[in-house]
């Protein structure tokens, strides 16, 4: 009963919070002729979590911020723009071994992004930086825009074989619109894994991506529009460095319904295989599809997001991960609250349940 009364103090809490907080304006300067301009945001996600630990009976309990960034926009011109922020993700969650003490993590503030931007043109610009990189939509989709709590559980599989950080690798890259800015491509080359004397090729990867109804030209796709855009956007893309490989298909719907309701839905596929390279990425195929419906008079979104990780050597273990979420958009993206319910289910061995609740605050 104790237990039951605690999380509904922390929803109610969650909730009363993103009701009362009032959207902000943009924090913004420019010079006097108007040449430079600089604008400065944050992101915010306080987060509650309940999650079976593997192996025992117990239940892990954590309050911490799932991101917290500090976010930069600087323009000079009509040519060069610079986007930088930092993040300290997870600060304060506990993370214990099993039937050990858990330690609070007391945080690492390191940059997620520099974007340096120079735009001959709209249809070739280069960007420059630590980049987030090509693979699926849902890759590349702003966290602070998401229509679910999160990313898909595997979207990021090959961040830690390749040594990138969270999806993201330096390198320089060309980016275009052409066909009336429906017809995205992104192409470049990237550090990658160095090797023994530094040694390796280089990392390339690339993306098509046709946008048929509003076009997409930011660094990072558009999350759920909350009604307010009609998007379907069908991409392709691939991403290779030695024998590593991760070639992927994704599409993206947003379907406004009249009354500013709307339908998401979203599905991305990509085929891994880390190769002799990357021995510790093994051979793979993973799947994400989610789905919600954006009921306008309520600020409401119900949606539902399945992930699979299915891996070609039958030695190891594969996963899916069932989830169902309310999201309460107060304030749009700026402000709101989602709550989750997650099953993880490995083909062998128990399954276990998660339960989420977060808040957002964000600005930019």
């Amino acid at each position: 009963m104790r237990r039951k009364a605690g999380a509904f103090a922390v929803l109610l809490t969650f909730t009363l919070l993103a009701a009362a907080a009032p959207a902000a304006a943009q924090l913004q300067w420019s010079s006097k002729d108007n040449k430079q301009s600089l604008k400065v945001g944050i992101l915010g996600q306080l987060q509650a979590e309940e999650a079976d630990v593997a192996g025992t009976n117990d239940t892990s309990k954590n309050l911490s911020f799932r991101r917290l960034r500090l976010i930069l926009g600087y323009t000079l011109g009509d040519q060069l723009s610079i986007f930088f922020d930092t993040d300290s993700p997870n600060l304060g969650k506990s993370t214990a071994p099993l039937n050990g003490a858990g330690v609070k993590d007391t945080g690492n503030i390191f940059v997620q992004d520099f974007v340096a931007t120079y735009k001959f043109a709209q249809a070739f610009q280069l960007d420059g930086g630590l980049l987030l990189m090509e693979q699926d939509y849902n890759h590349n989709q702003s966290a602070a825009s998401l229509m679910a709590l999160d990313y898909g559980g595997y979207t990021f599989n090959e961040s830690t074989p390749t040594q990138s950080r969270t999806g993201r690798d330096y390198g320089l890259r060309a980016r275009g619109y052409v066909a009336d800015d429906h017809l995205e491509y992104r192409l470049g080359v990237y550090q990658g894994v160095r090797g023994v004397n530094n040694s390796n090729e280089f990392r390339y990867a690339g993306r098509l991506m046709y946008s048929f109804f509003t076009p997409q030209t930011g660094l990072f796709y558009r999350g759920t529009s909350l009604g307010k855009a009609h998007t379907l956007a069908i991409g392709g893309s691939f991403d290779k460095q030695e024998q590593y490989h991760n070639y992927a298909g994704d599409f993206y719907l947003d379907q406004p319904l009249g009354g500013g309701n709307s339908l998401v839905l979203q599905g991305d596929y990509n085929q891994i295989d880390g190769g002799k390279f990357l021995t510790t990425l093994p051979k793979q195929n993973d799947l994400l599809i989610e789905a919600g419906f954006y009921i306008a008079a309520a600020k409401l979104q119900p949606f539902i997001q399945y992930a699979n990780e299915d891996f070609k050597d039958p030695a190891r273990i594969d996963e899916n991960r069932k989830t169902v979420g309310l999201g309460y958009f107060a304030s749009g993206h700026g402000n709101n609250v989602k709550l989750t319910y997650t099953r993880i289910e490995p083909k062998k061995g128990d399954s276990r349940k998660q339960i989420n609740l977060q808040w957002q605050v964000f600005q930019f």
